[in-house]
């Protein structure tokens, strides 16, 4: 009979020794994967979870801003603005709207400019997930609009035979400027509560014409701009065409004008049709076309903030005192008057032309780029 050895013995235990040992480490090792797996699991869970109320509450921005009137930022925003999340005026407009239940992220928003000559701007959006996890969404979006933009003038006569009549006196300052006025504070102002003077942003001519304008009266004194005034490439198609789209809208079951003006906040198509003339007192914002044969008389206290275009023999006409802010323009005419002798002042705004990207029938909100910041 074979007798084992001793040694034998030992070896066995040391092997099974070993063996637990490493069945010991690779429990261990799984139970700590399985642990960071689950970890990871959670917080992927909890940023995806931050991201898709970013999501939501992107959409409701645009959303606001398809239905709501904003006052869209004039300037282009810094870098280093946009990322210190400051709001300047002029560079930034700060929104805010309500977070529908069951989602999680800005109530306020600061809505940036980042490319205003070609309506582009940005805003950023942070959603919440469970454990305070946070994503950041950086949008850009353009305003497209069916508006004539970029002003030649405070007064553009795109048609022939230009002619403007301006007061004989020294007094009572420009009827004609190029200089960019704000809108007054008050959007329902009277008298002397609705002048204003102008910002230091870039200044037009005052008067813009495609043949020599014949002009009477007190010119100097009553015509600024920068230049005061220059001769350039008629856009009497861009305008006639954009009127004819407007008038045309009203064989359609939704016509794009009224007959009545608009408001600061809510902008308005106002059309003035032949043989008809429209009396303008008090307060109005949007956009006015006289057509060939209408009149717009102004009576009392006039203050209109926007777009007037005048075709054909249309005019501006009264004895009232009238501030209108943003730019006049005539065309289709073999020969044009205007005749600023009384108390019409029409003065360049591009916060008034700027608030004709309100007018929800002729203008939209459209997302060009997204990316994720945070």
């Amino acid at each position: 009979m074979m007798k084992t050895a001793r040694n034998e013995k030992g070896v066995v235990l040391v092997v099974a020794v070993m063996l637990l040992a490493v069945l010991v480490l690779v429990g261990f090792t799984a139970a700590i994967m399985t642990s960071t797996d689950s970890k990871i699991s959670a917080n992927y869970r909890r940023s995806n979870e931050a991201f898709f109320n970013a999501d939501a509450g992107v959409e409701t921005v645009l959303a606001y801003l398809r239905t709501n009137t904003v006052t869209y930022p004039t300037v282009d925003a810094t870098p280093s603005i946009i990322n210190g999340g400051t709001c300047p005026a002029g560079q930034c407009v700060q929104l805010s709207m309500t977070v529908p239940s069951g989602y999680a992220f800005s109530g306020t928003v600061n809505l940036y400019g980042y490319n205003v000559a070609n309506r582009r701007f940005v805003f950023r959006m942070t959603g919440t997930g469970s454990n305070n996890a946070t994503r950041t969404i950086e949008t850009y979006i353009r305003k497209n609009t069916s508006v004539p933009e970029n002003a030649d003038g405070a007064v553009a006569m795109y048609g022939g035979g230009p002619q403007v009549a301006f007061k004989t006196g020294g007094g009572g300052g420009y009827a004609v400027d190029g200089h960019d006025y704000p809108v007054p504070a008050n959007p329902n102002c009277n008298g002397s509560a609705c002048s204003t003077s102008p910002t230091g942003l870039p200044a037009i001519p005052g008067l813009f014409t495609v043949m020599a304008p014949t002009t009477t009266g007190n010119v100097s004194a009553h015509l600024g701009g920068v230049p005061t005034q220059t001769m350039g490439i008629s856009r009497e198609a861009e305008y006639n065409a954009f009127a004819q789209m407007i008038i045309d809208s009203g064989g359609t079951g939704a016509p794009l004008y009224q007959t009545t003006l608009g408001t600061r906040a809510n902008p308005a198509v106002t059309v003035i049709p032949n043989g008809s003339t429209l009396n303008g007192s008090g307060n109005g914002a949007g956009i006015i076309i006289v057509e060939d044969g209408g009149s717009l008389q102004i009576n009392g206290n006039f203050e209109y903030e926007g777009l007037v275009i005048l075709r054909g023999s249309g005019r501006v006409f009264g004895s009232g005192t009238g501030n209108i802010y943003g730019s006049l323009v005539t065309v289709s005419h073999l020969s044009k008057l205007i005749d600023l002798t009384g108390s019409i002042n029409l003065f360049y705004s591009s916060a008034a032309l700027a608030n004709l990207s309100n007018i929800g029938a002729l203008n939209s909100v459209q997302r060009v780029a997204w990316r994720d910041v945070q």
